[in-house]
């Protein structure tokens, strides 16, 4: 998990499979409690959910201001649909 202030990139093994703009929420495995960036701690138990983006956030402006590149990471964005098909 890439994380500055928000949960900005999933990954697993290496393969991205959800990145901003689209949301990404961390919550505990045995609860569904969310916990928050500041929260989460090397060991915990945890499920990583993502949702797509308001549509506004695909369009050509809206991924100039919050895509990957953005946030200083060398990935291009694809949603999150696309990424966890099949």
């Amino acid at each position: 998990m890439e994380i500055q202030n928000e949960n900005l990139i999933a990954l697993e093994d290496g393969r991205a499979r959800a990145c901003v703009p689209d949301l990404i929420t961390v919550v505990d495995a045995q609860t569904a409690g969310a916990i928050s960036t500041e929260s989460l701690r090397y060991g915990q138990r945890v499920a990583v959910l993502s949702w797509p983006c308001d549509p506004i956030w695909r369009t050509e402006r809206g991924l100039a201001t919050a895509d990957p590149r953005a946030f200083g990471y060398d990935i291009d964005y694809t949603p999150v649909e696309e990424l966890n098909h099949g």
